[in-house]
């Protein structure tokens, strides 16, 4: 009966972990990681789902907005065993693209615009972060594991 409790509250299931490099640069397009997988019991694992998104910011105070955008998805869907005590490895290679901004572009372009971009952009509070989010559906299991890190993009 606790065994029951346990998987479909994902207590004791499987647990997810990312290798993805700390930085990585805008034109490349693609994010070369790892997805490491291990649980406690042998679990089903129907697909898995990995997302890098942005989380963008501008303005100030009461004026502030916030908007997430989905830069790059990967799905797989092809139901697979993870046994207990045993630690399995996915490599992915996860393809993105980020859109820019007319003032992105502008400062991109032209070396002596830069500085006066990132001034404003500073002054109006602009600003991305970047995270990568994986999750995946177990069979049993009523909440899904997931894991979320931040990632660098250098421009």
């Amino acid at each position: 009966m606790l065994g029951k409790v346990k998987s479909f509250f994902g207590i004791e299931s499987v647990k997810l972990t990312l290798e993805i490099p700390a930085e990585i640069t805008k034109p490349s397009g693609i994010l070369k990681g790892k997805i490491l997988l291990n649980s406690m019991s042998t679990q089903t694992v129907k697909s898995i789902s990995i997302k890098l998104i942005e989380k963008y910011e501008r303005g100030r105070g009461n004026n502030k907005l916030i908007n997430e955008y989905t830069a790059g998805e990967l799905f797989f869907d092809k139901p697979f065993k993870v046994d207990a005590n045993r630690e399995q490895a996915f490599e992915f290679n996860l393809p993105y693209e980020i859109a820019q901004s007319e003032m992105d572009k502008i400062g991109s372009s032209n070396f002596l615009t830069r500085a006066f971009v990132r001034t404003a952009k500073y002054l109006h509070g602009v600003r991305s972060e970047f995270r990568i989010e994986a999750s995946a559906k177990v069979q049993g299991n009523a909440i899904s594991p997931i894991i979320s890190e931040v990632i660098k993009i250098k421009f």
